[in-house]
């Protein structure tokens, strides 16, 4: 190996050096080669002797790439590690500068497929990915820097900008992303490693709610009155929202559906992938009865193979839904800022098994949920009416003495008391004073009554001897 500048003579005819200097070296198949290197004599020295230990690892281990030059190749200029490819130092498929970040992504998304995930999913990762590192001006995998990839979410966050769960989403994608690049080993290190998410529970700006059952009703006439919208006309969006309700379904899942996922027969049920469910497992969930009927009709003139709700997709179903709202007078967000778009479908189910008394753990199998926590804290949503009929099973503690006179409910309760220990009957002993027969009359304020019943606690039908020591104090 040797490091030289060369001479040239230039337009004028003069013989001038070459500003940078070049290294001579041979390759693994002991044919001499030579590369432009840098301008300063250090870098290029330094970069010769990493070429040279390159040669050696690729001989000694029959083309492999040494592992502990990987980071150094990565921080090489891109005219260099082409020149190593065309060479045939380096694998194209094991460092990550060989390649732009397109063709990565390109990579990672027949990987994800080829692993059976959802093609929709992997389309909206991949494509996350892409406008993502676009949006920060990356090219290759050495221009990836974690503050610009933080920076760029940071401000689509702004004012009404995306909601913590979409900014956590597509920090994840990024991250998968990056270790899937450090796992086939076409990277040395991850850097958005340390990138953390957001905390959810504190943003108040996508917090969904569920309609009353007018309300639902009405968005459900509403669409099916309405005109068509991004291809699907009036009923069937009112049996799409109809059946998210009553099943929780996510949108892309009813996209998915088939003809051939319904079984209306005996116990009717609607059957999901796995590669289109959240949680990557076949689920079978039931139907409503009058679900069947509306299912059999629409679907009466498709074959089973093909897609029940062909036009829906998740790109327009948000504003699809919010077009019938404002048709049906309902507020997109309401007074709290709480909003109602299509995943609130899934809400108004569990929250509606919530309003009918089913029992938590049914809930929770029925939305598919890990967690009764989550089943029970995020989807189950108490409407202002169920709060007032509950207040209403409270006693009442503020009728006056007088109300309570006119209505007999002093009267009744204390002669029923008196009558009770005529009969023996109640678990009480000893004499009612005169001043609590005359009160039970109405002829003396109850705030004077001088009680002298003492609970015994006498089994019903039975007798008991009094107790002596409360009967007479004096022993």
């Amino acid at each position: 190996m040797r490091l030289f500048k060369t001479s040239f003579r230039n337009r004028k005819g003069r013989i001038q050096t070459a500003g940078k200097w070049y290294g001579e070296f041979q390759d693994h198949h002991e044919r001499t080669r030579r590369m432009p290197l840098f301008t300063d004599r250090a870098a290029s020295d330094e970069c010769l002797r990493g070429i040279g230990k390159l040669v050696a690892y690729h001989r000694s281990s029959g083309g492999q790439t040494d592992p502990a030059l990987l980071q150094w190749i990565e921080n090489l200029p891109s005219r260099i590690k082409t020149r190593l490819l065309e060479i045939g130092l380096l694998d194209a498929r094991r460092v990550a500068s060989a390649k732009t970040l397109n063709e990565h992504v390109g990579d990672y998304r027949a990987a994800l497929l080829a692993k059976g995930d959802c093609a929709e999913h992997v389309s909206k990762t991949c494509n996350a990915i892409q406008r993502i590192m676009q949006a920060c001006g990356f090219t290759f995998w050495t221009d990836i820097q974690a503050s610009g990839i933080g920076t760029y979410l940071a401000g689509l966050r702004g004012e009404n900008g995306i909601a913590a769960r979409t900014f956590n989403r597509q920090l994840q994608a990024c991250k998968s992303f990056s270790s899937w690049m450090v796992k086939e080993r076409r990277a040395s290190e991850n850097p958005l490693h340390h990138l953390s998410g957001l905390n959810i529970r504190t943003d108040q700006r996508r917090i969904r709610r569920a309609l009353s059952t007018a309300d639902m009703q009405k968005l459900l006439d509403a669409a099916r009155t309405g005109p068509e919208r991004y291809g699907i006309d009036g009923p069937q969006r009112a049996l799409i929202y109809e059946l998210a309700a009553t099943t929780g379904l996510r949108v892309s899942e009813l996209a998915s559906l088939t003809v051939g996922s319904f079984s209306l027969g005996e116990s009717p049920s609607v059957e999901i992938q796995a590669a289109y469910s959240k949680n990557r497992r076949q689920d079978r969930l039931p139907l409503r009865a009058d679900m069947v009927g509306l299912l059999r009709e629409f679907l009466a003139a498709k074959l089973p193979g093909t897609k029940a709700f062909p036009k829906l997709g998740s790109e327009h179903s948000a504003d699809m839904l919010k077009d019938d709202l404002q048709a049906a007078g309902i507020a997109y967000v309401d007074d709290s800022g709480r909003v109602f778009d299509f995943h609130s479908l899934r809400h108004q189910f569990i929250s509606g098994l919530a309003a009918a008394g089913v029992h938590p753990k049914t809930a929770q199998q029925l939305a598919r949920h890990s967690t009764i926590t989550l089943t029970m804290d995020k989807y189950s949503h108490v409407l202002q009416a169920e709060l007032d009929k509950a207040v209403d099973l409270l006693p009442g503690y503020s009728t006056t003495p007088e109300q309570q006179r006119a209505t007999g409910t002093i009267g009744k309760n204390v002669l029923a008391s008196c009558l009770a220990l005529q009969g023996g009957k109640q678990g009480y002993s000893g004499t009612p004073s005169r001043q609590t027969i005359a009160s039970a009359q109405g002829q003396e304020n109850p705030h004077q009554m001088h009680e002298t019943l003492v609970y015994q606690g006498i089994p019903r039908g039975g007798d008991r001897t009094h107790d002596q020591g409360i009967m007479s104090p004096r022993l």
